[in-house]
């Protein structure tokens, strides 16, 4: 008999590399989306048979995108670090995290997998974040709602739910259906210049989470919460790093942690008065310049899972998004060649 899965978020980044890595697999999904256009625009015409159109703050249409399903992938989330989204996105997230996580539970699902963040483990004070972190200490805005889902869900696991989380990092790779946060800092990076801030970042590719998640559904894991890290690039090496790769001079300009900080409450508070759409807050300049890295020991060692070289990851990216015209030949230099 085949599986068949239910998906949110199966039209954004994450989902859609679990929905194709499911359907390759040979297992039958089931979407819950906000759009039906945006379903067929994504996937094309007939290539996803089960779909329900709702919200994941509706329990109703939850329930509906569940029936005749064995297993649950939450993908879904409304992210924003903008201060000024910070009560709404806690709201959906949470009620969301509920309705699907805590609805699939109560249906018996098989297997219920729930993305969650870093940002719900996020301790700039810690060493290095791990499973067995404690959720943030002091959450603010997006971080504030991801912890908040992340209690529930561990409350859930504590009384013997059949639910793994798992913690990715900054998703990058291709095919993305629109630009997410990490794909406009690339663009950033190679179209003007890279900032030399404190610490780094650490990317995870879109196509290695997919593979987790199938391998979690396939029952092959023992634990119930998987780090998914990827590749931690120090600001200073990332420019000479996207320079190599390229071919093309990558221009660096050194700042201070602090001082990008201050521009992002500053951006926040002038953005809405004049309109204007910059992605720079205070909470992910903070992630920015106070990384904390990521330890993927757990899942490398129970499920053999070998993570993509970063490089491999950033060329796909970088090719892709070449191809979709969202990267100048220039700016893609002897990857576009």
């Amino acid at each position: 008999m085949t599986m068949r899965v239910m998906v949110t978020g199966g039209t954004g980044f994450i989902g859609y590399h679990t929905v194709k890595a499911l359907l390759d697999a040979g297992i039958e999904v089931s979407l819950l989306v906000r759009s039906e256009e945006k379903l067929t625009k994504v996937y094309g015409e007939g290539v996803v048979q089960h779909f329900t159109c709702g919200d994941i703050a509706d329990a109703d249409s939850v329930n509906a995108a569940m029936q005749g399903c064995d297993a649950v992938i939450h993908v879904a989330a409304l992210v924003s670090t903008q201060a000024a989204d910070a009560q709404r996105v806690y709201q959906v997230n949470l009620e969301g995290t509920r309705n699907v996580v805590g609805g699939a539970v109560e249906a018996g699902m098989e297997r219920v997998i729930h993305v969650s963040s870093v940002t719900a483990l996020y301790d700039p004070s810690a060493r290095i974040l791990n499973e067995d972190s404690p959720t943030s200490p002091k959450p603010t805005g997006y971080g504030r709602s991801k912890v908040a889902c992340e209690k529930y869900v561990r409350a859930l696991q504590e009384r013997g739910a059949p639910v793994t989380i798992v913690y990715p990092a900054s998703v990058m790779g291709p095919d993305a259906p629109e630009l997410t946060e990490p794909h406009i800092g690339l663009q950033t990076y190679l179209a003007q210049f890279v900032p030399l801030m404190s610490s780094g970042n650490q990317y995870v590719d879109a196509r290695d989470i997919a593979s987790a998640h199938l391998q979690i559904l396939q029952g092959k894991a023992a634990s119930n919460r998987f780090v998914l890290g990827g590749h931690y690039i120090p600001w200073r090496e990332l420019g000479p790093l996207l320079q190599q790769m390229t071919g093309q001079r990558i221009i660096k300009v050194p700042v201070s942690g602090a001082a990008m900080r201050m521009l992002g409450s500053i951006t926040e508070r002038v953005s809405p008065l004049f309109n204007l759409d910059v992605p720079l807050t205070r909470e992910g300049l903070n992630y920015a310049t106070r990384w904390v890295r990521m330890d993927n020991s757990r899942i490398e060692k129970e499920l053999g899972f070998q993570f993509r070289p970063v490089e491999e990851t950033l060329a796909d990216t970088i090719r892709w998004m070449f191809e979709a015209g969202y990267l100048t030949a220039k700016q893609a230099g002897k990857i576009a060649e």
